[in-house]
């Protein structure tokens, strides 16, 4: 394993390789419903979460819908 830096919503996260974009959002606690993400700013589908494996340096923007009134 291999330790890496990613750059999510502009902030500097360190975690361990490798780990897709699914694991990422399960250690942040996010729920997949209402959440998008763009990986190096091209959006990466939900059904590729799983497979998509994330690399040192990547930039990652993670949306939430947020409801208000």
């Amino acid at each position: 394993m291999t330790q890496i830096t990613l750059n999510v919503n502009q902030q500097p996260q360190h975690c361990v390789s490798p780990i897709s974009i699914a694991e990422l959002l399960a250690l942040k606690q996010l729920e997949k419903k209402g959440t998008a993400v763009a990986r190096n700013n091209n959006i990466v589908s939900k059904s590729q979460w799983s497979a998509t494996y994330l690399n040192h340096g990547d930039t990652l923007d993670i949306f939430t819908l947020v409801a208000g009134g």
